[in-house]
């Protein structure tokens, strides 16, 4: 068979179901969409367990003596430079501890600044950052506890604080809208593939007199056949077309724009153009399998053309 003869009849079957094909195109789109926002949520979690790993810290709230609305501080006195300095020699002097660092309330201040902004820092008022010391453990996950039980109670100290369980509760919120992107790419995918099953079965009956009159001159039933399955394929990829654009339209309103400022500090790592194009591949690549899959099984079984 002829190539131009062969995109003739794919292109004069696109015409005939012009509407069922931008149909199958959007869904399948959208179906891809959820895919490619999975896979790119999946590389916002893997690189952002990747850069805390080794760097996650616990932080020692020391007590300010300024009682915040919402803290829930069980202060009642501002720690003294003696309580500091005894706690400060053993934190130091703990054989779990790799390394002890004081942050003062003005440091905690410019810090939080790179990250939500100096208007709602300044918004906060004095004595809502208290003074901390950053500790490195050996072994986080297994010193924590040992670690925070032990200083909880010191003079001065108001809270303990394991940053690896503030970088859970982000993760889990991504992880979240993972499962979720997943379960709808799922859904509406089988939605697609029924759509698709049913445009071509649709097609095949259209086209039944000139199939029959090509089996009649020869052709083999492979020959008749792939015009529909080259029409899936074609529809699966221009719906992995609108979802890689897609995927990197909701990367720029959500991540480099909601999220911009986290990005920037690197509280959430970046997600760049290859990415988004990688995600839209593997978008393509299941696409193009399912729908050629999916009209060869109709072909087949349904219409047996």
């Amino acid at each position: 068979m002829r190539a131009s003869y062969l995109m003739s009849g794919v292109a004069t079957g696109i015409r005939r179901n012009v509407s069922m094909t931008v149909a199958l195109i959007l869904s399948t789109g959208i179906a891809l969409l959820f895919l490619v926002g999975s896979l790119l949520i999946n590389k916002e979690i893997t690189a952002t367990q990747s850069a805390y790993k080794d760097k996650l810290n616990v932080s020692i709230y020391l007590c300010n003596g300024v009682a915040t609305a919402g803290s829930g501080s069980t202060c009642k006195h501002k720690i003294t430079t003696a309580e500091r300095t005894a706690l400060q020699n053993q934190l130091t002097s703990d054989p779990q501890i790799k390394s002890v660092s004081y942050v003062t309330p003005e440091e905690a201040a410019n810090r939080l600044k790179k990250v939500l902004g100096s208007k709602v820092v300044d918004e906060a008022g004095p004595g809502a950052l208290p003074a901390s010391f950053s500790l490195k453990l050996h072994d986080l996950k297994k010193d924590y506890i040992a670690v925070a039980d032990r200083y909880s109670r010191s003079a001065g100290v108001d809270l303990v604080q394991n940053q690896d369980q503030s970088l859970k509760i982000i993760l889990r919120l991504f992880d979240t809208g993972r499962i979720g992107s997943a379960v709808m790419a799922i859904i509406v995918g089988v939605c697609a593939l029924i759509q698709m099953a049913n445009t071509i079965q649709t097609a095949a009956m259209q086209r039944r007199n000139e199939t029959g009159i090509m089996r009649l001159v020869g052709a083999t039933r492979w020959m008749t056949q792939l015009p529909f399955v080259i029409e899936a394929v074609l529809a699966a990829a221009a719906g992995a077309v609108l979802a890689t654009l897609g995927g990197w339209i909701a990367k720029s309103v959500f991540l480099d724009g909601l999220l911009g400022d986290q990005v920037k500090s690197r509280i959430l790592q970046p997600i760049a153009l290859n990415d988004v194009l990688i995600a839209g591949l593997i978008g393509l690549v299941v696409a193009a399998v399912a729908a050629a899959g999916t009209a060869y099984a109709t072909l087949r079984l349904a219409v047996r053309l």
